[in-house]
Order: C-alpha cells, then structure tokens, then sequence
C-alpha cells in the first residue's frame, strides 16, 4: 500500500514539475506599427468573423505562427500591401457546424470546440507567437483599435 502511495505522490510531482508557464516577451525584434480589427456579417445567416491587422516592421529572421485574439487562435500569415507589412488573422466567429469527413463517402455534422488559450486578455490586446531561429516567443499587443462592423451581402 505504501508502494503505490510513493508511486502516485511521484507520478503527480513529476507532472506538475514539467508544467511551465508561457512567459511573454516585454521586448520584441520587431515594430508594431499599428493594430486595428473589425468584425464582419457575411451574407448568409450565421456566417460572420473577425478580421485583425497588425502592421509589423524589420521583421527578416522572424516566422509568425499564432494569434491569440477574443479567446481564439488562429494561424498568422504575412501580407504586403502598398509595401508595408502586415499579420492578419482571419478569426471565424460563425455559428455554423462543420462537416467532418468520418468515413470515405459519409460525412457528419460537428461543432469544432475551441482550444483554451493560456494568457488572460483584454478584448482589444492580442499575443503573437513567433520564432526567431528555433526558440518561441510570445509578444502581447495592446491598445488594438475596434474598427466598425463591414457588412457583406
């Protein structure tokens, strides 16, 4: 009995002793230029979105890969416009289900539950993750501007 009491008691410290916090950058190698988002109806019921822009500059040995936005996370991607740089994240506030393929030629109707985000966040702050060689880092945006509401027909 003792032997599984020690075994249980070490399982449990070793876990908690691999747990780590993500830690947030206070710096970044890059600029925020500026951030703004809207949201967005599309023209069918319960189609509609967020869109979050955020101007970045020297930004040449850096991969953006996630934005933590309005408790969501989505993939970052890097568009040019006008030579500026931006990080854009196209955030998916529908209300529709999606269609997961289960078997070949049958498909079922699921409701994707969201993946928990580990920062506390106002809603108008977002964090980047982005990776300069190998190493992850985290940077939070604050102040992001809420543009009005685009409505598509």
């Amino acid at each position: 009995m003792k032997s599984i009491k020690l075994l249980i008691l070490i399982c449990a410290a070793t876990s908690f002793s691999q747990c780590k916090t993500i830690k947030l950058s206070k710096t970044a190698p890059f600029i925020i230029t500026g951030a703004t988002y809207h949201n967005w109806v599309g023209g069918q019921p319960g189609v509609s979105g967020i869109n979050l822009i955020i101007g970045v500059e020297n930004d040449a040995k850096i991969t953006f890969n996630k934005i933590y936005f309005q408790n969501k996370i989505v993939d970052a991607r890097i568009e040019e416009r006008k030579g500026k740089k931006y990080a854009i994240a196209n955030i998916s506030t529908s209300n529709r289900e999606e269609l997961i393929i289960v078997e070949e030629g049958a498909m079922k109707k699921q409701k994707k539950e969201p993946e928990p985000i580990p920062f506390t966040l106002e809603p108008n702050e977002a964090v980047i993750k982005y990776m300069v060689g190998k190493k992850i880092y985290y940077y939070k945006v604050s102040k992001i501007k809420k543009r009005d509401t685009v409505f598509y027909q």
